[in-house]
């Protein structure tokens, strides 16, 4: 048996073969995969290179596939199956063909069932969850004006808000100040605000250089980073909650995977916080920090569409291999 797996983001896109004791056999790489990015032609260009890639490595041709299952960031709505199934079914493998949005990949690497729920922050943020009866749902994952806060470029606006209300004197003294102005290499906190708004600096490239500094004020006691890295934990746990809902899993024992950048930086009172959020609605949540590369999830979920049963050593043998595969860590966001 051959399982694809694929876990296709925004700024990269994995792949891997796998057969049915989870020893994985091929790896794959190409760039950004979201078809809101690169077009539904610039798709599928990344998933030939990053499956072909793959099934290259692992001597597996596309009619040796006995399913495949595709984690799709830009899958947000039914309709987008409607236009992306068409792009998976021109790579010409065999056997059943798995889309999700991508989050679900995340949950099913990180989560030790089937079911569970997931949190991912990173560039973006999103929860998606599935319970026992194998029902999902998930938030929009679209950030502002729509929902889902707490991103890392969310953390990182809040940090400079917070400096400028500091400013203006609208907010408490905060040494988010002096950190932003040595990170930018500005003369000051008038010319760090100036020089934003002209756009002298710019914040963007440097959205994971704030979060740490923000994650590294709030952990020495700052209360203007405390209170933003409180917000992001309740917000996140929110998200969860409101999926927890949906899905009727209040009462349930489940994996909470978070997953995503924020996350490996993050300190014990966001992770605190989220986790009081959510196991004030859900006590048995577990909250579970995702090590393997979500891919794994991919190749877990096509082992499902045939009912293949998942072992604990298979699911070890999976991340093992990705991990050595691929060299890190790296969650789809």
């Amino acid at each position: 048996m051959r399982f694809v797996g694929v876990d296709a983001g925004g700024t990269k896109t994995h792949a891997l073969v796998a057969d049915e004791s989870g020893e994985v056999l091929g790896i794959g790489r190409a760039g950004p995969g979201n078809w809101e990015g690169v077009g539904l032609e610039g798709a599928l260009t990344t998933l030939r290179q990053a499956v072909g890639e793959a099934l290259a490595a692992a001597r597996t041709s596309p009619q040796e596939v006995t399913a495949a299952a595709y984690g799709l960031a830009g899958l947000d709505w039914p309709s987008d199956e409607a236009r992306l199934r068409p792009v998976v079914e021109k790579l010409g493998l065999s056997g059943p063909a798995v889309l999700v949005n991508d989050t679900f990949v995340a949950l099913r690497a990180g989560a030790r069932e089937p079911w569970g729920v997931v949190v991912v922050a990173g560039t973006g943020t999103t929860v998606a969850g599935r319970n026992r009866q194998g029902e999902t749902a998930r938030t929009l994952g679209l950030g502002y004006p729509f929902d889902d806060w707490g991103s890392a470029p969310d953390l990182a606006q809040a940090a400079l808000h917070a400096v400028a209300r500091a400013y203006t004197g609208r907010g408490p003294a905060t040494a988010l100040s002096d950190r932003l102005v040595r990170l930018v290499g500005a003369a000051d906190v008038p010319d760090l605000l100036e020089g934003v708004s002209r756009w002298r600096y710019n914040l963007f490239p440097r959205v994971a250089d704030v979060v740490q500094a923000l994650m590294e004020e709030a952990e020495a006691g700052d209360e203007a980073a405390r209170e933003i890295v409180r917000r992001a934990g309740r917000e996140l746990g929110g998200g969860a909650v409101v999926v927890i809902r949906r899905l009727g899993m209040e009462a349930e024992a489940f994996d909470l995977v978070l997953a995503g950048g924020l996350f490996r930086s993050a300190i014990p009172l966001l992770l605190d916080t989220l986790s009081e959020t959510v196991r004030a609605v859900a006590p048995g949540a577990q909250p579970v920090i995702l090590e393997v590369p979500p891919v794994v999830g991919g190749a877990l979920l096509a082992m499902d569409a045939v009912g293949w049963p998942v072992t604990p050593e298979v699911r070890r043998r999976l991340a093992r291999g990705a991990a050595m595969g691929l060299g890190a860590t790296q969650t789809g966001e």
